[in-house]
């Protein structure tokens, strides 16, 4: 296999000059085949995924995807297939031509007129020999599109832009009729004409590319709406509505009203704790008449064990801390490490930097169990950018990432930070022999002396090299990935501040401001690119305190928002409302417990009293253990098999209707002896007592004379006073009201 496409292509030319470019020399620029031709193909999707840029190509001609790779391009366009895809003593003759304007067959079909720019600059360049550049390296270092925002409103639906690109000598050049467009949704479009064309209300954007350049440009249309005044905007709490409601007052959208205090109780507790507040304790929130309970119940919230509990099993889940790979006692301790670091508020980029430079016993050192399931170098760097720096380098492995600024060559130096890592395994009693990814025993994390990732191109071993930095800047003597762990924790580090702050922020509001919340790159842009700075420079100044954050976010209005209602405008996700969602699957089960008054038992959760604090739930081979299993499995509960937020399902299923309708383990709950229901039989509450009592756990707010006098006429028309609490607390709990974080 060709290694070398460059050096290849220059020997050629040489020995061949005579035969096919006598009298001709190199083109001194490279201003034909690499400023013109490459982007003109790329623009016409002849070097795409389905077409000819697909690993074999199509129809035995293969160009690399998206033009990544100019020098091989060249020799397949010019040298390939006998030399008949150019012609240079008849240029119209080449087939380069004839299948792109659809005179013969194609299986892409027609890509250009032959009257278009394009195929008149291809031909000019044929007929002038079809020459190489002088190098193959484009010459441009930064593209621009100008607007760099584009705001329509009305029946206004088009706006004109215009791509500049910057040379290395910073000269710029209109390159828009020779740039390929991308957007984010199929209602945006660009016009022959160059204008930007939304055919709906929308924010969206839009993203050229130009040799290995690529940039994106925010598009939003709206309605007409007559214009808001900030002081008509709710009272802002703190930073975060300052940002938000700068946005929402240019799309000219009024934020929802703070919500009510039972809302707010819930939402919270739930948020913070992963549980519903106690009868008792929403009374005494609910009376509370002091302009700051509020700030003091958050802050209570953030010092109870529960806390620790929740955010333990979310990190948990994106570092994959799963009994399979881990066994049970790795699970254990991984996940105690994880809960104390939450408890003591561990900064949370030494937090990292403890995971990423750890090595020594899975029991010992807890956190080595990360690399437990990480066994190969270009795993744990896909891991650790997705999770500590949120870039998604899976697409640079192959290639060069056809939507973000990693070349294959980041990845693989980036991955070989890792490649010295290895395990001692002292025994593996695993339970099913053929699992080649179960263990179970334990196991020491070290590193080797020596040790490198190879580059696919060449072979060759390839130095390390952080992301974003065109230098190598190891130290020679230096532990590579102590190295890499304090080149990460270093608050000046560019991803990992922002990566966090946009992490905390979406599993407290419901959505990311970049989204998916790991996913930076300049093709995915922040909804409010001035909120994500403000949040990551305040995680930054706090020390990477995640109760800081926390604490930020929750107190500020645009937490406190009330959900849209059905008249609501459509606010593109810019935080307007507060945005309904289920409850986690270990949250729902624990409530449906704690409504029934009837624990399921650490049998159940390894341990644990809670199906939120465990550390993880296999299912067993009893009865019960399965159909929580199942419950928890339905309703979205990771397998811990990927570092990925995504995992975690939110989708409504039939299933997961099925499961609370005539399920076993509501029915239990709601049937069990000694649960809430014999409590209210053996004490005789009287009917509206009781009822308060579960409205307050359930809602965090007192039932209606409405809701009671219902409840009352349930338990007439029952066959016994057991049965008819049974259908009441069956109907809260099925409830949307119940099922959602309103």
């Amino acid at each position: 296999m060709v290694k070398n496409w460059g050096g290849l292509l220059l020997l050629m030319i040489t020995l061949t000059a005579c035969a096919c470019w006598s009298n001709r020399s190199i083109a001194e620029e490279n201003t034909g085949f690499l400023d013109d031709v490459m982007p003109l193909l790329s623009r016409a999707g002849c070097n795409q995924g389905p077409c000819h840029g697909s690993l074999h190509g199509r129809g035995g001609f293969r160009l690399s995807l998206r033009g990544e790779d100019s020098a091989f391009d060249y020799l397949a366009i010019v040298k390939n297939a006998g030399m008949r895809r150019v012609d240079t003593g008849n240029p119209e003759a080449s087939l380069l031509l004839k299948k792109a304007i659809g005179e013969i067959p194609h299986e892409g079909g027609k890509r250009f007129d032959r009257n278009s720019q394009s195929f008149l600059l291809i031909r000019k360049w044929i007929e002038d020999g079809a020459l190489p550049p002088a190098h193959f390296k484009s010459t441009t270092t930064k593209l621009e599109i100008i607007p760099a925002e584009i705001f329509l409103e009305g029946k206004t639906n088009s706006f004109p832009i215009k791509v500049l690109a910057t040379g290395k000598f910073k000269n710029q050049s209109d390159v828009s009729s020779f740039t390929s467009f991308e957007t984010s949704s199929p209602l945006i479009s660009l016009s022959n004409e160059g204008k930007v064309v939304c055919d709906d209300f929308i924010e969206g954007s839009i993203t050229a590319r130009y040799q290995d350049q690529q940039v994106s440009a925010r598009i939003i249309r709206i309605p007409i709406r007559s214009p808001i005044l900030a002081k008509e905007f709710p009272k802002p709490l703190n930073y975060v509505d300052l940002h938000v409601n700068k946005k929402l007052e240019k799309l000219k959208i009024l934020p929802g009203s703070i919500c009510s205090d039972e809302v707010f109780l819930r939402r919270v507790t739930l948020d913070l704790n992963g549980r519903l507040p106690d009868a008792e304790e929403a009374q005494i929130f609910l009376s509370d008449t002091s302009l700051d309970k509020r700030i003091r119940l958050v802050n209570s919230l953030l010092e109870r064990t529960e806390f620790s509990d929740l955010w333990a099993l979310k990190w948990s889940d994106i570092l994959r801390n799963d009994e399979k790979v881990l066994d049970a006692k790795g699970v254990r301790v991984f996940h105690d490490w994880i809960k104390r670091s939450i408890t003591e508020d561990k900064p949370l980029n030494e937090f990292a930097r403890e995971i990423i430079e750890a090595k020594g016993s899975s029991y010992s050192q807890p956190e080595t169990n990360f690399y437990r399931a990480l066994r190969a170098p270009d795993v744990r760097a896909e891991a650790v950018a997705q999770v500590f720096l949120g870039l998604r380098l899976q697409c640079a492995k192959c290639h060069n990432h056809p939507f973000d600024q990693w070349t294959q060559e980041d990845y693989h130096r980036f991955a070989g930070f890792f490649s010295r890592l290895d395990y001692r395994i002292f025994e593996n009693k695993k339970k099913d022999k053929l699992d080649k990814n179960e263990f179970v025993g334990e196991q020491t994390i070290l590193v080797n002396r020596a040790g490198a990732v190879l580059d696919p191109k060449d072979g060759k071993p390839l130095e390390p090299r952080f992301l974003g930095s065109k230098d190598l800047i190891l130290e020679k003597n230096g532990e590579w990935l102590t190295q890499l762990s304090g080149w990460l924790a270093d608050p000046l580090n560019p991803y990992f501040a922002k990566a966090q702050a946009n992490r905390i922020w979406f599993h407290l509001i419901g959505r990311g401001i970049v989204d998916p919340i790991d996913d930076f790159r300049e093709t995915n842009l922040p909804s409010n690119n001035d909120l994500l700075q403000a949040l990551a420079a305040d995680f930054q100044k706090s020390g990477f305190s995640l109760k800081h954050m926390i604490r930020v976010i929750t107190l500020s209005a645009t937490y406190q928002r009330s959900s849209a209602s059905l008249n609501s405008p459509d606010d593109f996700g810019n935080f307007a409302y507060f945005k309904s969602r289920p409850l986690q699957a270990e949250e729902l089960l624990d409530a449906i417990s704690k409504v029934a008054g009837k624990k399921l038992g650490t049998q159940s959760f390894t341990g644990a009293p809670t199906a939120v604090s465990s550390p993880g739930i296999r299912s067993g081979s009893k009865d019960k253990s399965l159909a929580i299993g199942r419950f928890l499995a339905s309703f979205g509960k990771p397998s811990r098999s990927l570092t990925c937020e995504c995992e975690r399902g939110e989708d409504n299923t039939l299933g997961q209707a099925f499961l609370m309708i005539s399920g076993d383990v509501v029915l239990d709950l709601l049937s069990a002896q000694g649960n809430r229901i014999e409590k209210f039989l053996k004490d005789d509450m009287k009917p509206e007592v009781a009822l308060k009592e579960v409205f307050l756990i359930a809602f965090a707010r007192q039932p209606s004379s409405l809701e009671t006098a219902k409840a009352k006429a349930i338990l007439l028309k029952s066959k016994n006073p057991r049965d008819g609490w049974e259908d009441i607390l069956w109907g809260i709990v099925n409830s949307k009201e119940f099922l959602l974080r309103q």
